[in-house]
């Protein structure tokens, strides 16, 4: 456990409200080239190319109040989970504020996208700064939400389970669309108590590992299974025709083991690909230099895995 320690200790140095320049990538030296500058652009808060701003803030604070900020217009509506986005607010003339939800990883992401979106289409390199969230400031608006209403759960599926719709049919539970969370819940034949949980947010990088605290504090979870769509370093996986899963992965140099009680129920089918997982805060950190040594060490990428092993592991629930 004390490998666990240091990691949470190292994840949140320097003053609570230290100001930070933020990564700035590049498309020569990018895993996605020319077509960095699209990510970007569908990224990027659409209120954001109105003005000429002088200096652009990106915090961890979950804002949607309309007449506080400015919701994003290029929202996707159209899901019931995961389509929240960042929200703006005008601080001065020429300045402005983009709320994300609190994350380490996700402010630090953020941050890098809206810098490099703006060096790539005017060549303004110094205006975006970005301020880390506490740790209580990230645990705060998921112990508050509306996940106490869900009652004690043993097993919680999170993640894309929305398509899960064998399991998933009738209305969901949780209220309207102004709270973070909708559930369905269902008993199995050994009476195990299974809810099906989607998140209207995106629970990014370390947002996910807090979210398995809450979850653990507020629903006694047992067992979290996530589904969810990662990146693959080996060239025989073809896209959406493999499951992968493993009980191994790297956050920030420390390798994360843990107990995954999928393994003995997937067997040996030919469709499930195990392997050692990365977990990198920012796609904007997948550069060529990057890939190189990460195709040697790891077999899949995503910014979530690893921290809700964390997590899990910390407060003695099984994960997979």
């Amino acid at each position: 456990m004390n490998s666990f320690r240091f990691l949470r200790a190292s994840y949140h140095t320097g003053p609570g409200n230290a100001v930070r320049k933020p990564t700035i990538a590049s498309v020569n030296t990018h895993t996605m080239g020319q077509s960095l500058s699209e990510y970007l652009r569908m990224k990027v808060h659409p209120f954001i190319h109105t003005n000429q701003w002088s200096r652009i803030v990106v915090k961890g604070e979950h804002q949607r109040d309309p007449s506080v900020v400015r919701i994003s217009s290029i929202e996707k509506k159209d899901k019931p989970f995961n389509w929240q986005r960042p929200t703006v607010s005008v601080t001065g003339s020429k300045s402005l504020q983009l709320h994300c939800f609190p994350g380490i990883d996700y402010v630090q992401h953020y941050a890098a996208i809206t810098a490099t979106y703006l060096s790539l289409e005017s060549g303004q390199r110094d205006i975006v700064q970005y301020i880390l969230p506490s740790q209580h400031e990230c645990l705060e608006p998921l112990l508050n939400s509306n996940l106490a209403e869900m009652g004690a759960v043993d097993i919680i599926v999170v993640g894309y389970v929305h398509g899960l719709e064998r399991w998933t049919r009738g209305p969901w539970e949780g209220s309207t669309s102004n709270k973070l969370f909708s559930w369905k819940k269902t008993t199995s034949r050994r009476g195990y108590r299974i809810a099906f949980l989607g998140c209207r947010v995106s629970f990014w990088g370390d947002v996910a590992g807090n979210m398995v605290r809450a979850l653990q504090r507020l629903n006694g979870a047992r067992c979290i299974l996530y589904i969810g769509k990662l990146g693959s370093l080996r060239a025989q996986h073809v896209p959406n025709h493999w499951l992968a899963t493993g009980c191994q992965s790297v956050v920030r140099d420390e390798l994360v083991t843990w107990e995954n009680p999928l393994e003995p129920q997937l067997g040996h089918s030919s469709s499930v690909a195990y392997g050692v997982h990365c977990t990198l805060g920012s796609v904007l950190e997948e550069t060529k230099e990057w890939l190189v040594d990460a195709e040697k060490r790891y077999d899949f990428v995503d910014p979530e895995i690893g921290h809700m092993a964390i997590a899990s592991v910390e407060g003695g629930t099984q994960f997979g």
